[in-house]
């Protein structure tokens, strides 16, 4: 696996393809709202994370964690994939879709 030089399109190579790097954004209460799921929502994100790195070396980035909520609080396991950046070709975000979708689908087994 080969990872893109440019933080404006990050990318995987898997194989033959390039995918975009994926990142987990996931909120808290750390900024003094009530959101009791968020451990639990952090817990799923670190699973498949776990997870597409043993499949797919490099498919994530780190997780970012926030003291927002981006509506997380209103269903357990809710979060934010962001897929790519500003640089990423559609092609790239397909790619890690396909990836993604092979991961999740080991995870939720």
């Amino acid at each position: 696996m080969q990872f893109g030089d440019s933080t404006y399109a990050p990318t995987v190579k898997i194989g033959d393809e390039y995918a975009a790097q994926l990142m987990f954004v996931l909120g808290s209460e750390g900024g003094g709202n009530e959101h009791p799921h968020w451990k639990d929502n952090l817990k799923l994100a670190v699973k498949i994370q776990e997870k597409a790195e043993e499949l797919y070396p490099g498919l994530f980035k780190p997780i970012i964690l926030r003291n927002s909520r981006y509506n997380q609080q209103l269903a357990r396991g809710a979060s934010i994939i962001e897929v790519g950046a500003t640089g990423n070709t559609l092609d790239q975000c397909l790619v890690s879709m396909k990836y993604l979708s092979k991961v999740l689908s080991e995870v939720m087994k």
